[in-house]
């Protein structure tokens, strides 16, 4: 494994944006993982793992430390058996496990269980990132999450200097959060393993699969249809993150008691929100920001939010991390001054 110094790392991001890193390597087995953190400790300085650099906005200074780049490559499964899923189940559908190294194109990974027959990915097509973003960052799109389908995570415990296997319940997965995020800096994954079944349901209850659907007249569309249909609603709705500076969609959607809803729906009669399990309530931030606080096409020197939708920001060349800071503020104070709800960031700032 090869370590280099004074990289920049506007490259390895899908917004173009970011300084350099002080060391940088890239790892392609779990021997160089090891070996990397093994460097970061004898340096005293700190690492970052970079995947596909899909959410993340690095700072204009780079990174003080030691930057990971995953590059680690894999995909198969293997059948586990019959799961009944209740005591009525006649006939219950095998499950296989499908495992994934950390480095594999997200993407990729969707299009190949597709391509075997398996059901469950479908919704989170078309999305950029490594597999191991998808554990780190809990994806979810068109009413499907990762967690609803990774069995375990593989990865590197940095504090007791070994492999470890944790399992779903261990992970701490909330709405676009997992025990990764809190626990920076101690677990470098390496694999992601998945719990699929062939031949299942495809899930189209998100609106706009619905639509989709109903405008071809297909009430049980396959999971290759339903790839297919995701690609092109993405497709007409969000920029192309090979062709712009993007980390889609910026912001989480806010929760706020029912209560708070009950106001705010008074105040805005049209703002979308979806029931919790928990009996809270989900905005829908995108309708906030065209709507109310009319967000589209604004801009910032070189960054602005899409012409399309605001909830996702865009970077020409030449954009900076301070830039997409700037515009962030504004809209959070924006969302706050008429709604009294407090906006997060879904993109990760680092440094």
């Amino acid at each position: 494994m090869k370590i280099d110094e004074n990289i920049t790392l506007a490259p390895f991001t899908t917004f173009k944006i970011g300084g350099p890193a002080d060391f940088f390597c890239s790892v392609t087995s779990e021997d160089d993982v090891r070996e990397a953190v093994e460097f970061s400790k004898k340096k005293k300085i700190p690492f970052f793992v970079i995947g596909g650099g899909s959410n993340i906005l690095i700072s204009d200074k780079g990174f003080p430390g030691l930057v990971i780049l995953n590059e680690l490559k894999g995909i198969g499964y293997s059948v586990q058996g019959i799961e009944n899923t209740a005591p009525s189940t006649l006939n219950p559908a095998p499950f296989s496990i499908v495992s994934a190294a950390a480095g594999e194109s997200w993407d990729g990974l969707v299009e190949y269980t597709v391509s075997k027959g398996f059901s469950g990915l479908e919704n989170l097509s078309s999305i950029p990132g490594t597999v191991g973003a998808s554990a780190v960052q809990n994806l979810g799109a068109y009413g499907v999450t990762a967690e609803q389908f990774i069995h375990s995570v593989r990865a590197f415990d940095t504090q007791e200097m070994k492999f470890v296997l944790l399992f779903n319940a261990d992970c701490g997965f909330e709405y676009r959060d997992s025990m990764f995020k809190h626990e920076k800096g101690r677990y470098v994954i390496v694999r992601v393993d998945f719990k699929l079944e062939k031949g299942g349901k495809a899930n189209i209850e998100y609106k706009d699969l619905k639509e989709y659907f109903a405008a071809k007249k297909i009430n049980a569309p396959s999971s290759a249809e339903v790839r297919e249909a995701v690609i092109s609603i993405r497709a007409g709705k969000l920029p192309d993150w090979k062709l712009w500076g993007t980390a889609g969609s910026f912001f989480k959607n806010p929760v706020v008691s029912a209560q708070e809803y009950a106001t705010l729906k008074n105040k805005y009669p049209d703002l979308p929100g979806f029931p919790e399990a928990n009996g809270k309530i989900k905005l829908a931030l995108a309708w906030i920001l065209d709507n109310i606080c009319h967000a589209k096409g604004m801009m910032n020197g070189n960054v602005g939010t899409y012409e399309k939708q605001a909830l996702v920001f865009v970077a020409k060349p030449g954009a900076t991390a301070a830039e997409v800071v700037e515009l962030a503020q504004e809209l959070m104070k924006r969302v706050k001054d008429a709604t009294g709800v407090t906006i997060e960031g879904e993109v990760e700032w680092v440094n």
